[in-house]
């Protein structure tokens, strides 16, 4: 790339209305739907920064190009993953090559992509054309406690190529998906980068921690997510029950949309716990907050057959300090296990003695409570985000062909509320 040349980036992201994001973030603002800040907004920012042109391509469900400068934001369905496996595999390739031809069209010298749009294999042409491709992977390669079928098998062999020679550099959002790509790629891949999501500050304003009552006060669980059966949704409802019998002064809310919130509404009617098992359906994001903080507890039950990223409800319950119920399909585990208690994936059992025990043992629950106060800094450090991982690959990248004095330029609302901390952890 010479000098005279401006960047050229482009990002395919995940799920997100990356518009409304845009919106909010030109005038200085985050999304108000989102606690964390965004991928999208990261990209924003990275883009602006580098004095970049720009072209997001969002995995949502909804036709559209916007133009404002430098920067592109186009949508393009991925329907194709929810169908049949051929229309699935043929989706695949057609989105993969569709996104090929656009980066060549806009002549990136970057791509940006996270796993959702293509197989990775096909990027693999993009090196030879001179494109750098970084990949940021937020979901594990596999179910991690599931064997990959053969078809799986034979898709991760031609992956592993990617991995070693088809890009610069792979940023992860978990150890388990590190791992994953060590395994298929016998230990040979690229450098590997780990992040996790990141937060304003400010986040942390008028969040009251409070110890937990266990005499007079109603042992609030909550769940944030997904209402899907892959999601654990029917698991909690059997750790309801019994919970219930055992400690009647308990409600269990469930907040978010699905394929099954009618369902799990009439099927806790139909077992007559519809009062203490609340399906709230979808909620906006200052119900959602009230929600936290009002509950002792945060479960995430994904089950064994989910193929699990960066859940992050698991950081919004620590940064409200809030201990946490999962298993060891949930990667964001590792991150925060003194803060959490760990169970058996799939285990009512299990799940139900680990709430139970933070509901009548006051000082394992304030134990806990501690893990979280002393975890949540992590999610408020710059160092640690996605923005500051791919910002350090461009500029690796950009090391010998660009004069940042010429053509970086710092956002005028760059990261308020993030520490700018990259030797110590923060809090």
């Amino acid at each position: 790339m010479s000098l005279d040349k401006q960047l050229r980036i482009v990002y395919s992201s995940a799920p997100v209305d990356a518009t409304s994001v845009y919106m909010h973030w030109v005038v200085g603002q985050d999304d108000p739907s989102h606690f964390a800040i965004t991928y999208a907004q990261h990209f924003y920012e990275l883009a602006r920064k580098f004095n970049a042109k720009s072209w997001l391509i969002s995995a949502r469900d909804k036709k559209g190009l916007i133009r404002d400068d430098d920067f592109r934001i186009e949508f393009r369905s991925l329907k194709h993953q929810s169908r049949s496996s051929i229309a699935f595999f043929a989706g695949q390739l057609w989105s993969g090559l569709r996104l090929i031809f656009s980066v060549i069209l806009f002549r990136a010298d970057i791509l940006v992509i996270s796993e959702d749009r293509t197989f990775w294999f096909l990027l693999s042409i993009l090196p030879l054309l001179g494109i750098k491709v970084i990949p940021t992977i937020h979901c594990t390669l596999w179910p991690k406690y599931k064997q990959p079928t053969a078809v799986q098998q034979i898709i991760q062999k031609l992956n592993s190529w990617f991995f070693r020679y088809g890009c610069v550099e792979i940023c992860v959002v978990s150890e388990d998906i590190k791992n994953q790509v060590v395994k298929i790629t016998n230990g040979c891949s690229r450098p590997i980068r780990t992040f996790v999501p990141a937060y304003r500050k400010e986040f942390l304003d008028d969040i009251k921690i409070r110890d937990y009552d266990t005499e007079s006060e109603a042992f609030q669980v909550l769940f944030a997510g997904r209402v899907e059966v892959s999601k654990g949704v029917y698991l909690l409802l059997e750790v309801a029950k019994r919970f219930i019998s055992v400690n009647p002064n308990c409600v269990f809310n469930i907040c978010g949309t699905g394929s099954q919130v009618e369902k799990l509404k009439a099927a806790a009617l139909e077992v007559g716990i519809e009062k203490q098992f609340v399906v709230h359906g979808h909620c906006q994001r200052d119900k959602l907050r009230e929600m936290y903080e009002a509950s002792h507890v945060v479960a995430v039950p994904t089950t064994k057959d989910f193929v699990e990223g960066f859940n992050k409800v698991v950081a919004e319950g620590v940064i409200m300090g809030k201990p946490i119920v999962t298993s060891p399909v949930c990667p964001a585990l590792s991150i925060v296990r003194d803060a959490a208690v760990e169970v058996t994936p799939d285990d009512v059992d299990d799940y139900f003695n680990a709430i139970l025990r933070l509901a009548t043992d006051k000082d394992f629950y304030r134990q806990k409570q501690k893990g979280a106060m002393t975890l949540r800094g992590q999610f408020f450090t710059y160092s640690k985000s996605w923005e500051a991982q791919v910002e350090d690959v461009i500029r690796k990248i950009c090391k010998n062909s660009l004069d940042f004095s010429k053509y970086g330029r710092e956002a005028t609302h760059h990261n308020a509320g993030l520490q700018f901390e990259t030797n110590r952890e923060a809090l």
